[in-house]
């Protein structure tokens, strides 16, 4: 489990544990990003359960929450309600700094090990292994949805069916990376 302090790596991308799930007896998560301009834009996703509360540090980012884009700058703040579509970004050229809330905390400290530490690794990303993203999304189902297009209870269904596949094969559907060290 991460602690305060830790943090994680992806790319030029660095993520810090403010605060955990225990440090808040699981009321939020909060953890700060340094985000470098990015090279592709993120998937579009949404947590069923969770409320995100963002505030820019410096640089800007670029939002595009449900379907409105906008782009945010230095001592701004915006919130992105549960259920709502969304995605961010650095847009360059310069690095950008978020301050980050997610309330409750539910499994995000475990969201971010996993997929962060996978990432960096080059063991996910699209086109990567598919019984792998169904693990993945079963595990995480209650704190983070990717928006295919299908109804939910399909894309949970057809998950259900890779995923022992996904195990015999020796995927598993979370990972803490040897990168997460404290400072």
């Amino acid at each position: 489990m991460a602690r305060a302090g830790d943090t994680l790596k992806l790319g030029e991308d660095r993520l810090t544990f403010l605060a955990t799930s225990r440090d808040t007896g699981g009321s939020h998560v909060e953890v700060e990003v340094a985000y470098a301009p990015a090279v592709t834009r993120p998937p579009v996703h949404y947590h069923p359960r969770q409320r995100e509360h963002m505030r820019l540090v410096d640089g800007e980012l670029r939002v595009d929450l449900d379907g409105r884009p906008r782009t945010y700058g230095p001592g701004e703040e915006f919130h992105v309600p549960a259920g709502v579509p969304h995605t961010l970004w650095n847009p360059g050229p310069g690095r950008t700094t978020v301050v980050w809330r997610t309330a409750p905390a539910l499994d995000t400290e475990k969201v971010f090990e996993t997929l962060w530490g996978l990432a960096n690794e080059g063991r996910i990303a699209t086109g990567k292994p598919l019984l792998h993203t169904a693990l993945l999304a079963l595990r995480f189902r209650n704190e983070y949805r990717l928006v295919t297009g299908r109804p939910f209870a399909l894309d949970m269904a057809m998950c259900g069916l890779l995923a022992p596949l996904g195990l015999a094969c020796g995927y598993r559907p979370t990972y803490r990376p040897p990168q997460l060290t404290a400072r």
